[in-house]
């Protein structure tokens, strides 16, 4: 069975987001839908309504992305209004794997819009790519930026030094 690389999925509904943020939180956080819905505090047949109804409230969704380890719906909210979702620039230089797995995904949206023109893939599937990638280039090129100036960290741990 072939790992599924959760970066690059693109939910197309809401259902479809609520559903791959949970199958998200069972295969990589090893947590049931029991497990999620405790650390949520709710019970799981409320859990299995919202997903089945695509009607969670908002409230629930930070906990819900957060405790499951991905953030699906927001990126549906965002894509399905014409945005983007980049995360917050960290100023750390990319790591040498970093840019390699950044390459090669290029490649692959490359070969993707090549499938597309051809008629060997659908449109959508190759706009999910171009999405994701844009996605990415978008986070190096404000964390670059970031690199000039970046932030400082705070020590919480009482530290005076």
């Amino acid at each position: 069975m072939p790992r599924t690389n959760w970066k690059c999925i693109v939910p197309h509904s809401i259902v479809k987001a609520l559903s791959l943020t949970k199958e998200h939180g069972k295969v990589k956080k090893h947590q049931s839908v029991q497990r999620i819905g405790d650390r949520m505090g709710i019970n799981e047949d409320l859990l299995y309504k919202w997903i089945a109804n695509g009607t969670m409230p908002v409230k629930a969704v930070i906990a819900f992305e957060e405790v499951c380890g991905i953030n699906f719906v927001t990126q549906y909210l965002a894509h399905s209004q014409g945005y983007l979702l980049v995360p917050a620039p960290t100023g750390r230089k990319a790591e040498h794997k970093d840019l390699n797995q950044l390459q090669l995904y290029m490649a692959q949206v490359a070969a993707k819009i090549i499938e597309a023109n051809e008629g060997t893939c659908t449109a959508q599937d190759a706009i999910d790519h171009i999405k994701v990638l844009m996605q990415d280039l978008a986070f190096q090129q404000k964390n670059v930026a970031a690199t000039e100036c970046p932030q400082e960290t705070f020590d919480l741990g009482g530290n005076n030094e």
